[in-house]
């Protein structure tokens, strides 16, 4: 597992469950717009800790797969789910977005957040395609470009991030139409990328906050790869954005 993934889980383990701008706002914002609802069936790409599945769940009263590839996070999720009372509901899978088990359409939405700029997406969204009903959503939370980025960061977050790739908005709306996703939109909420520090602290607390400095004394290569995140964000604040994109699979 990779650094990305590694910081993701420690900072999971410290206390935090949202690990974009926004929060879970955002992420219903865009569960909204593809018509999340009681009834829908829907797969949460990447699901972690299981926030985001057992909230919808809980909210809309849909049922909710959750797959990601970390066994810790998926055991973390399920237990969660159960502690809820949602595990009648809400179910998680260890598994790899590439080559997804399930049946061909049997999704109406499938979400993802923060996971699909680390993964080949052609291959990825072939899938998430293959799994949807027709007429089901696609919606996709993730770090963009807010503008088209030099080809130093380019290689700088490709080689830092391991594997990161992203596009503008408008790049992203070009893809999701490329595939053959209709009614494509997108929304930019960038200008929350400066309140997300303040938010994460806020989440984390004293408890957290200690917990978090504690685990990166241990684990200096940790340290390390926070700090260089931290100043690509830093240096490269004008480029760096986040949106979602959502769009429909045809009808039949």
């Amino acid at each position: 597992m990779g650094k990305m993934a590694d910081i993701d889980e420690m900072m999971y383990s410290c206390g935090l469950e949202i690990l974009h701008p926004g929060g879970i706002e955002k992420t219903d914002e865009m569960a909204r717009m593809c018509e999340m609802g009681k009834g829908k069936r829907v797969l949460d790409i990447g699901s972690g800790k299981g926030v985001t599945a057992c909230y919808l769940a809980q909210k809309y009263g849909c049922e909710v797969v959750g797959v990601d590839l970390s066994e810790r996070m998926v055991k973390y999720a399920k237990e969660m789910a159960k502690r809820k009372g949602l595990d009648h509901r809400v179910s998680f899978r260890l598994a790899d977005a590439h080559n997804l088990p399930f049946e061909d359409e049997s999704f109406d939405i499938v979400l993802a957040e923060c996971t699909t700029v680390l993964l080949d997406k052609e291959k990825v969204f072939l899938e998430f395609l293959r799994v949807l009903k027709p007429g089901g959503y696609i919606g996709d939370l993730e770090m963009i470009w807010k503008k088209s980025p030099p080809k130093e960061l380019v290689d700088k977050v490709y080689k830092v991030w391991e594997g990161f790739r992203t596009m503008t908005l408008e790049e992203w709306k070009e893809f999701f139409e490329k595939i053959g996703m209709v009614e494509v939109k997108t929304v930019d909420f960038s200008e929350m990328i400066p309140d997300m520090e303040k938010a994460i602290r806020k989440e984390l607390g004293l408890k957290g906050i200690v917990k978090m400095a504690f685990k990166l004394l241990l684990r200096p290569d940790l340290r390390k790869a926070m700090d260089e995140y931290r100043k690509i964000f830093n240096d490269y604040r004008d480029y760096i954005g986040y949106g979602y994109v959502v769009g429909r699979k045809k009808s039949h």
